[in-house]
C-alpha cells in the first residue's frame, strides 16, 4: 500500500497476540486429539478436532490481518 505508514498500532499488538495465542491453542488441541486417538475416545477426538480446527482458522485470519 503506498503511502502508508509502517507504525505498530494498537490493532497490530491485538492482532498478534491472538495469533500466538490461537497457535499455541491449536498446537495444545492437535496434541491432546493424538492421545484420545490412541486411546480409541473416538467422541473426544472429534471434540479436540473441532477445537483444532477453529483456532487454526482464528490463527489464519489473524495472520493475514498482519499482513
Amino acid at each position: 500500500m503506498v503511502g502508508r505508514s509502517g507504525g505498530i498500532t494498537a490493532h497490530t499488538l491485538a492482532y498478534l497476540r491472538l495469533l500466538l495465542e490461537a497457535s499455541a491453542w491449536a498446537l495444545i488441541s492437535a496434541v491432546v486429539m493424538e492421545i484420545c486417538a490412541k486411546f480409541e475416545r473416538r467422541g473426544l477426538a472429534r471434540l479436540w478436532a473441532v477445537s483444532f480446527f477453529g483456532s487454526a482458522m482464528v490463527a489464519a485470519y489473524c495472520l493475514v490481518k498482519l499482513m
